[in-house]
């Protein structure tokens, strides 16, 4: 074989190989998950989709003092009564407090989750100065969605 045509042999062989790598690297590369963006966590929507998800978010929204958002995540008929109860249940919770009220420790918790007839029934903790004590929430579907539709908080300090 001429030197010229074995040149253009092994610059062909050449070629092909270092084409073939690139494509086997860009095929790795395009195919392997993207780490570029982090995992997205579950919005409250997202959260509220299940009744677990439901419990958590609203011992998240209480243990936040949110008490707007655990109202956002009661049923109609409770919305009216639940601010007042909770607000009675856990004096902690009301914006209108003295903050010697406000500040006060108290922390929330699920303990299980079981089902009934109309829904989903959670046990929580509520700990607060040293004592825990345990209160119950109705977990029922309100236009497709789980809602808060009934609690029953320990008092705390006696209030209420």
């Amino acid at each position: 074989m001429p030197e010229a045509a074995r040149r253009r042999s092994t610059v062909l062989i050449i070629t092909g190989m270092v084409l073939g790598g690139a494509g086997m690297l860009a095929y790795f590369v395009l195919s392997a998950p993207s780490s570029a963006s982090p995992p997205q966590s579950p919005t409250a929507s997202d959260a509220a989709g299940t009744p677990e998800g439901v419990a958590r978010l609203i011992v998240t929204k209480l243990n936040a003092r949110d008490l707007d958002g655990v109202i956002e995540l009661t049923c109609a008929q409770g919305k009216s009564t639940g601010r007042r109860e909770l607000l009675k249940a856990v004096p902690q919770l009301d914006p209108a407090a003295p903050e010697s009220t406000r500040a006060k420790p108290v922390e929330f918790g699920i303990d299980h989750l079981s089902q009934f007839s109309d829904g989903y029934v959670a046990t929580f903790t509520v700990l607060h100065e040293g004592a825990k004590q345990n209160g119950t929430m109705r977990l029922q579907l309100s236009a497709d969605k789980w809602t808060l539709c009934g609690l029953d908080s320990p008092r705390i300090a006696g209030v209420g």
